[in-house]
């Protein structure tokens, strides 16, 4: 009762130690006794302790005789470990009621003693069908219960409903003092979608790999394995993500990345990757392919133990289109070359370049007596001519210069960085045109007339001006014969030019 000595007690009435609730059944039942030696049938009640707590006791009272004078005798006792143990044998029995897994008692020799509602609805048969059926028959299968005890207690099977139906079921045994206890989770729906997700993910043209926060590679589909260039016999588990790592990898304009600069490195780090386009090298043929790439974590929320789901798909032919009609915009389609809009582009950066890149020149480059070859040969004769020039001039300059096709039989270079003679490269120029070439079953000795801008420093001239002026002075060149060079030289009307240099 808590309290600190019988002194508390003693002397005080018994209704001063009940609860209000219990104080009306307790004096009915001690009203019933008539004679000495009569007692009360066993009964609950609620004490009050002196800390303010009750107590769950079980009272009987009994009618005696205490100096001379009738009394009545209380003996308590307490209910405490009795209540928590029932409330712990309802919460148990709750959870083999109210649990969606089947759970089973058998006997030793696997006779059914109790069959829980989730056991019921999972085979088809109520407990009034199950009790006393051997478990084989109750679960549709042959089952070795000390077998399974003796293997650890755990395995997957297919067991068979009241209507034959196969379940998937993992089966879980413990050996108990009066027998077995059988939990058997139902995981048919589970391994259905299991088997649809496998189903489709093998039958996508997308490939999709899995990788384990450990590195390992837990799913590659057929798809990902054509990609990457994998047999399809190829098991996932004899790659890891470190292998994949080795394959060079390459932005969209062919530079190659860095791991760590890769789509799956973003995903790694949580931040998603979607749609960038990247190009690999396939194992085994080493062809260039091109891929649309997403990567996430599987589970953002935990980026410290998550698999990473990477998915691709291939777009080299997009991609290689893309490119292609990219080239056709800036190139000439007879040489080459890069075209006039390009031309224009590249002297614009290099006006603004860094020192190493800075614009030097622009050379107006016509050839001379196209017409001739025209008029004896045809105008077939006449494009060969142009593509022999082209590449002729293309050999001809350096290797961060530009040689562009301008218009019909005029080219314009662009010469970037440092230049010390300027001469010597428009003789080069020359020379390299000058050889003979076998055109439409003749010889044919190419010549140009060649116009040069030499930069200012700093340059103040817009693209279109500087061209204009390269254009001029190679107009100037070309009044003096064949074959010849003039230099650009400011003068107050340029539309009158006349004093150049000529060389």
């Amino acid at each position: 009762m808590a309290a600190e000595s019988s002194h508390q007690m003693v002397g005080h009435p018994i209704t001063e130690f009940v609860h209000p609730d219990s104080i009306p059944p307790m004096l009915a039942r001690i009203g019933e006794l008539r004679h000495e030696g009569d007692a009360s049938e066993p009964s609950e009640a609620l004490m009050q302790r002196f800390d303010g707590t009750t107590l769950a006791v079980e009272a009987v009272s009994v009618l005696t005789v205490w100096e001379n004078q009738p009394a009545y005798q209380v003996i308590f006792r307490d209910l405490t470990s009795q209540k928590a143990a029932e409330e712990a044998l309802r919460y148990q029995a709750a959870l083999v009621n109210y649990v969606t897994d089947a759970i089973i008692a058998t006997t030793s020799t696997g006779i059914i003693t109790s069959w829980n509602p989730a056991a019921a609805a999972i085979y088809g048969r109520p407990a009034s069908d199950a009790l006393a059926l051997p478990v084989s028959e109750a679960i549709g299968a042959p089952i070795d219960l000390p077998a399974i005890v003796a293997d650890g207690g755990l395995l997957h099977a297919t067991h068979h409903n009241a209507h034959g139906a196969a379940l998937t079921v993992r089966v879980s045994v413990t050996r108990m003092s009066t027998g077995y206890v059988l939990m058997c989770s139902d995981q048919t729906a589970l391994r259905r979608a299991e088997k649809y997700f496998q189903t489709v993910v093998a039958s996508l043209e997308q490939g999709v790999v899995v990788v384990g926060h450990d590195g390992h590679i837990e799913l590659m589909n057929p798809a990902a394995k054509r990609i990457i260039g994998l047999p399809d016999t190829f098991s996932d588990t004899e790659i890891q993500l470190s292998t994949l790592a080795e394959i060079p990898v390459f932005d969209s304009n062919g530079e190659r990345l860095t791991f760590n600069q890769s789509p799956a490195w973003e995903a790694l780090t949580n931040r998603p990757a979607h749609g960038g386009v990247c190009g690999f090298n396939r194992f085994g043929d080493g062809r260039r392919l091109w891929v649309s790439v997403n990567g996430s974590l599987l589970s953002p929320d935990d980026p410290e133990s998550s698999a990473l789901l990477v998915s691709f798909i291939d777009v080299t032919e997009q991609y290689n289109a893309r490119q292609q009609l990219a080239h056709e915009a800036n190139h000439d389609a007879l040489t080459g070359l890069a075209n006039r809009a390009q031309a224009m582009r590249r002297i614009s950066d290099a006006l603004v370049g860094d020192k190493s890149r800075r614009l030097s020149a622009v050379l107006f480059i016509d050839l001379d007596n196209l017409k001739a070859v025209n008029d004896s040969l045809g105008h077939d004769a006449g494009d060969e001519l142009i593509r022999v020039a082209a590449d002729r001039l293309r050999r001809a300059v350096g290797a961060d210069d530009l040689v562009a096709r301008f218009a019909g039989d005029e080219f314009v270079a662009v010469i970037v960085g440092e230049v010390t003679d300027i001469d010597a490269l428009a003789a080069r120029l020359h020379q390299s045109l000058s050889g003979p070439a076998a055109i439409a079953g003749s010889t044919v000795c190419p010549s140009a007339s060649i116009g040069i801008v030499v930069a200012d420093e700093p340059e103040r001239r817009s693209p279109k001006d500087i061209v204009r002026n390269a254009d001029l002075a190679m107009y100037q060149a070309k009044g003096t014969g064949p074959g010849a060079t003039a230099y650009w030289s400011s003068i107050p009307d340029p539309h009158n030019a006349r004093a150049h240099r000529m060389t």
